[in-house]
């Protein structure tokens, strides 16, 4: 069995069914007609985790530049205990509500602390390679 290539021009719909087992994408295809993509919801995290990388080996492409790497406008964060006491939770939310959330271990908050204090030394950071 080889597999069916549809080429799409746009998105349409984006549902997770009421039960919460699957979600469908809804999308209309080069020559307008509608069509639709279900799958469990089990998928959804291989999704998020794939995505980002996409648009950004994408972007790098149209560009011809491996710099490039989209960037969101952070609008708000917060911090949470996390369950275990030993991580805590950092939400990262943009001004139109995209949002993710990162457990974060002593280290990790060491890290991200000390990236800081170099940048309001005024000492030289990494910049996109």
């Amino acid at each position: 069995m080889t597999a069916e290539d549809i080429m799409g021009e746009g998105l349409t719909a984006l549902d997770v069914s009421t039960d919460g087992d699957c979600f469908r994408i809804g999308f209309k295809d080069l020559s307008g007609h509608p069509g639709s993509l279900t799958l469990p919801s089990e998928c959804l995290n291989a999704f998020l985790m794939t995505l980002p990388r996409m648009v950004n080996l994408a972007l790098q492409a149209r560009h011809q530049d491996p710099s490039l790497r989209l960037v969101y406008q952070l609008g708000k964060f917060r911090t949470e205990l996390s369950s275990n006491p030993k991580t805590v939770i950092l939400t990262l939310t943009t001004p139109d509500g995209f949002e993710v959330s990162f457990g974060l271990k002593e280290d990790h908050m060491k890290g991200i602390i000390e990236g800081f204090e170099r940048y309001f030394a005024g000492v030289e950071i990494a910049k996109p390679n």
